[in-house]
């Protein structure tokens, strides 16, 4: 009878240990692109299979280049000289789509280093928030930068 109750034992553990094993396996091979949600944002993120196309932040190495971020930053940036000279409602417009658009896409979809993104999204979105103090998605996307900032320990940048 003892000999019978160790048995079953040593079977119950064997079994599961094969059942961990087999589910360990099976998500590691499972190499199909997988949808899942950027905590950051709220947005769903298609996850690449394709080494190249990972925008994961360790994969990129620190002083790589965007050619959009620095497009849409140049162009952000240029404008600043033209609403201070011209502050009307159809250049204050203006001003705020191009920053925010260079923000956003620094923040979501730059290929760059978190440390070489952040803050430059950071500066557009306070850019924004001067001409329009009520604009909701700078004031969320400023947030959630300082947010990063300060659950890295590190200060936010100015």
């Amino acid at each position: 009878m003892k000999k019978l109750l160790i048995l079953l034992l040593f079977l119950l553990l064997v079994s599961g240990c094969t059942k961990m094993e087999d589910k360990k396996t099976s998500d590691k091979t499972n190499t199909s692109p997988q949808t899942q949600k950027d905590p950051h944002s709220g947005m769903n993120m298609q996850k690449q299979s394709d080494e190249k196309e990972n925008t994961d932040a360790m994969n990129i190495p620190k002083g790589s280049k965007d050619a959009k971020a620095d497009e849409l930053s140049n162009t952000a940036n240029d404008f600043d000289k033209v609403y201070e000279k011209n502050k009307n409602e159809t250049n204050k417009k203006q001003f705020i789509d191009k920053h925010l658009a260079a923000g956003l896409y620094l923040m979501y979809e730059a290929k760059l280093n978190p440390t070489e993104k952040y803050g430059p999204a950071l500066k557009h979105f306070n850019k924004v928030l001067e001409a329009d103090p009520n604009n909701q998605e700078a004031k969320q996307n400023k947030q959630m930068i300082e947010d990063i900032y300060n659950q890295m320990g590190r200060p936010i940048p100015q």
